[in-house]
Order: C-alpha cells, then structure tokens, then sequence
C-alpha cells in the first residue's frame, strides 16, 4: 500500500546536516541562494532520486533557514515527496509556450531573492545550455546569477561514514563481478557477452544499472579509451582491457583490468609490471596532506622511466562517489599535473593507469577504488594478483 513517509536513502538527520553545511558554505561565499540543477545533489541533500533531471528541474535552497522548494515536472511529483525531505514541490506543464525559467523566477520573487546574488550549478548534466540561456534572459535584471564553483560537488568530496559503508558494500560487488568476467572469457564468446556477466552479477546481487556504458575492448580496440559499438568475438590468441563502475545506492565503485587469451609476450608482460608497480607506488603515497598532483607525479614517473611516455594519459584517475547517468565520474577534482587538491580522509579516488600502445597494438590497464584513511589507504575493490592470461 503506498504510504506518504519518505523511503530516504540515508537518515533524515543526515540529510538535514548536509543542506544545514550547504547553507553555511553559502553565507560564507556571500550568496543567498543556490540553483540546484545536478541530479546527484538533489540525492545528497533532500533524498530525491529521479531520472527527471534530462528536463527542466531546479531546486532552490536559500543561506537562510527556509524550506527548500523544488520545481519540476508533474511525472516526478509523487517521487519527490517518497523519495525526498523536501516539502514545497512546485510544476511546471508541457506546453508549446512553456517557460519553467520564468516560474523558477516567480519562485525566487517569492523568497525575497529579487537582486540578491545567487550561485547556480553549472557543471551537471541536469543543466542544458539551452534552459542556462532560458534562465539567464528570464534573470537578466532580476537578481544575479554566478557560477557555484563546485559548490555542492566539493562538500560531497569527504564521504560520511554512512556513504563509506555502501561504497564498500559496491566494492564486495564488484570483486564478485570481476571473478565473473575473467572466468567466463574464453575464445569464441562475443566480447558483450562479458558486460552481460558483469551487469547479471550486478544487478542480481542488488547494484543499481551503471551510470555509464562499461568499457570493454578486444582486439585493436583495447587500446582505445572509451567503449565502442558492435560486439566482436574473441579470438585464442587475444586481448581484452576491461574498466567498468558499479553502482549501489547510486554510488559507484570502479575497476580496471586486464585479460590475456592464448599468452602473455614479453613485451605485455614488461608492461603489465610497469603499470601494475606505478599503480602500487601510486596507492602507497596516498596519505592526507597528499596533492593529486603527487599522486599523478609518481603516475608519470613510472611510466616514463620504463620509456612509455609518449603512451600515457594526461589523468590518471578521479574522484568517485554519488553520481547519475551519463558518467561515473564525479569531477572535479581529478589526478593531474599539479592539482593542489589535498587528500582528506574520508575521499574516495579511483586510481587507473593505462597504456595504449599505438606501435604494437598491445594495451595494459590497471585500476583500483580507494578510501583515503588516517594511515595508509584502504582499497574498496580488489585485483588478481596477477596478469590474468586464459590459455
């Protein structure tokens, strides 16, 4: 029978502290109010869990200790009161002279924010250029309108013990869907057929639907860096470079690995202990006070010394965490020449060194989840301990 209580994904209590360190972060920074448009900080503030973000959708919450109201569409109404602390819950209707800019307007009138300075959240998905241009020409003259700089985003960076508990639990998943891949590849079978064991694993074992499209790539395309289209069978002597998130609770843990089919030569060996040592030497400087700029500094220095430069990426990992569709990616901060982002306890990075050897055709990628501790860093998902190679 449906009922009218919130299913919140976290106690109310936290979610009420977190809107309480978002009010505090905006009087600090001189705002009034904030434009919330990314789906992942309606999660982390209110509870509310949509997919309805791909439309018009904004949530204003003031530095003032006043309710937050969320405007959006009439689909998501019901979702938003079970899923959400959030009370005042405005609609906006399909129309050809539609103008949800000109309501949120109406809405901040209300609240007294007329020529008030107000950040709104830029960097999201969940803000088209298209409703940025409607809600500027909709403010021009009305209020001022600034770029939050990562407002939410970066008090999401530090997870509470809460959201650390369901990491590790993604973290147990997808180990169990590592053991699942690597033991069903095998020559003959069709390359998608492993993302089917590694999304049969996940959501049969309660993960939600990955934000983005794993990556899995044989062949000539491992060295790529992104998935590709049109499924390809794997052959007795191959490759296959597997990078993949999974997702509970909407928060996502990530992997990355490497298959061999048939052997392992002497030139993939050399450079699976290469990226396997950077990888170890990356994991052990990762202490609090640590820069992410040092984390990528040993990244290139490992490479580099074994004479793949001219093979490496410019990133070498990101922070992960609460995210939606399309990526899993929760950025910023990522692992870069010298980002001056400090290590924290309680961050969770997700550490991958790659290489894509255009020369020789061979890739090699290693990767692991990990939380930031008082000590030394705890790993959320693990790896074989060796090159994986099929024969």
């Amino acid at each position: 029978m449906f009922s009218g209580t919130p299913t919140l994904p976290f106690a109310r209590e936290e979610h009420l502290a977190r809107q309480a360190r978002l009010r505090t972060a905006l009087s600090e920074s001189g705002f009034d109010a904030i434009l919330v448009f990314a789906q992942e900080s309606h999660y982390w503030l209110t509870g509310y869990d949509s997919g309805g973000f791909v439309f018009f959708q904004c949530a204003v919450v003031t530095a003032e200790q006043t309710p937050i109201t969320l405007l959006t569409r009439r689909p998501d109404l019901l979702q938003a009161r079970q899923t959400s602390t959030i009370e005042d819950i405005r609609l906006w209707w399909d129309a050809e002279d539609a103008d949800p800019a000109g309501a949120l307007r109406e809405i901040l009138r209300e609240k007294g924010l007329a020529g008030k300075r107000i950040a709104v959240e830029m960097n999201t998905h969940g803000l088209t250029g298209w409703n940025l241009h409607r809600i500027q020409v909709a403010m021009a003259g009305f209020c001022t309108l600034e770029f939050d700089r990562h407002m939410i985003r970066l008090l999401r960076l530090v997870k509470s013990p809460a959201e650390i508990a369901v990491m590790r639990q993604a973290g147990r998943l997808l180990d169990d869907s590592l053991a699942a891949v690597i033991a069903a590849t095998r020559p003959g079978v069709m390359d998608s057929s492993l993302t089917a064991t590694y999304l049969s694993v996940v959501l049969g074992g309660g993960g939600d639907m990955p934000p983005n499209a794993p990556l899995f790539n044989s062949g000539a395309r491992a060295v790529y860096g992104r998935g590709v289209s049109q499924p390809r069978r794997l052959e007795p002597i191959d490759q296959i470079v597997v990078e993949y998130p999974v997702a509970l609770r909407r928060y996502n843990v990530k992997t990355e690995w490497t298959i061999l089919l048939g052997r392992a030569t002497e030139a993939q060996r050399r450079m699976y202990d290469t990226v396997r040592a950077t990888l170890t030497r990356m994991t052990e400087i990762t202490r609090p006070g640590c820069t992410l700029g040092e984390i990528f500094d040993a990244h290139a220095q490992g490479l580099d010394d074994a004479g793949y430069r001219a093979h490496r990426f410019g990133a070498t990992g990101y922070s992960v965490g609460l995210t939606y569709a399309p990526t899993s990616m929760d950025v910023p901060p990522m692992i870069y020449a010298g980002n001056p982002t400090r290590c924290e306890p309680g961050m969770v990075l997700f550490f991958h060194v790659m290489l894509g050897d255009s020369d020789t055709g061979y890739a090699m990628g290693v990767g692991h989840t990990l939380l930031v501790t008082d000590g030394a860093p705890e790993v959320l998902t693990g790896l074989p301990d060796d090159l994986s190679v099929i024969t």
